[in-house]
């Protein structure tokens, strides 16, 4: 029988949901940018990921395990705008390539804030915010953390947080997804133990983060512990809707969007 292929993001911040599944002979982990796992899942490459939210709730007939995930409320710390201006007054935008659901996330905030920039998508490391020159830039992810211990003239904005303060809701980044029959019962139980064994090695995947990033270990330890939220509840469960409305709106996804979502409410 062939391994069940399983797509991951490497960021810190995705690690404790599926670290311990290398350990699983019936499973090939196969890791990736957000982006590019979303384009192999919808060219038939993966049988299960953890997709970014826009390409789960995009690609139809997907079965998502919306009570896990990656999410926060308020601030995420990892996903955010280096800024030379003030919101309103965002002319140029360059946007990582890594995660179509941050870009969508800063295309809404900044409609709600009345900027109407153009944005330029490039693969961009934390080294490469010096030579940027528009008015702000997007990263994600272990490159955010970088960039946020670098020296720099840019003001940083928490996209999460600014969502919360538009929304009083949780956002969530990337969820569990499947093709169908993928995600019975047993293998969503299955996650949530993945998750539980994933906890017990925080300190083990901080270790190697600090050293990426610039951060302490005891910081890295607090982000991954209790910033970044891997169980979702109903309230993230009504922010990913939330969302999907405002995105839809803004033509960020399609009216059928929303189908995935309705029948994919967290457990408990």
């Amino acid at each position: 029988m062939q391994p069940m292929r399983v797509g991951v993001v490497s960021f810190l911040n995705a690690m404790p949901l599926w670290f311990s599944l290398r350990h699983d002979p019936g499973v090939e982990i196969i890791p990736d940018t957000p982006s590019r796992l979303a384009d192999k899942m919808a060219s038939g490459g993966l049988d299960l990921g953890l997709l970014p939210v826009v390409e789960a709730l995009r690609q139809p007939g997907l079965q998502l395990a919306a009570s896990l995930g990656i999410g926060a409320d308020g601030l995420v710390e990892s996903v955010g705008l280096f800024t030379r201006k003030d919101l309103p007054e965002i002319a140029s935008v360059a946007v990582t390539s890594a995660s179509r659901t941050s870009v969508a996330l800063c295309k809404i905030i900044l409609h709600e804030a009345g900027a109407r920039p153009v944005y330029l998508e490039a693969a961009m490391t934390a080294a490469e915010l010096a030579d940027r020159t528009e008015d702000a830039v997007l990263l994600i992810g272990d490159a955010c953390l970088a960039a946020r211990r670098q020296e720099t003239d840019r003001v940083w904005v928490d996209l999460a947080a600014e969502w919360k303060l538009l929304t009083d809701l949780p956002f969530v980044f990337a969820v569990w997804a499947g093709r169908p029959g993928v995600l019975s019962p047993e293998m969503q139980e299955r996650l949530h133990q993945t998750l539980r064994d994933g906890r017990s090695e925080v300190f083990d995947l901080v270790r190697q983060a600090a050293m990426d990033t610039g951060w302490g270990e005891a910081e890295l330890a607090r982000y991954l512990t209790e910033v970044i939220q891997h169980e979702l509840t109903p309230q993230h469960h009504k922010g990913l809707l939330e969302f999907a409305r405002r995105a839809i709106a803004l033509d960020l996804l399609p009216k059928g969007a929303m189908d995935n979502l309705l029948g994919a409410g967290p457990r408990g």
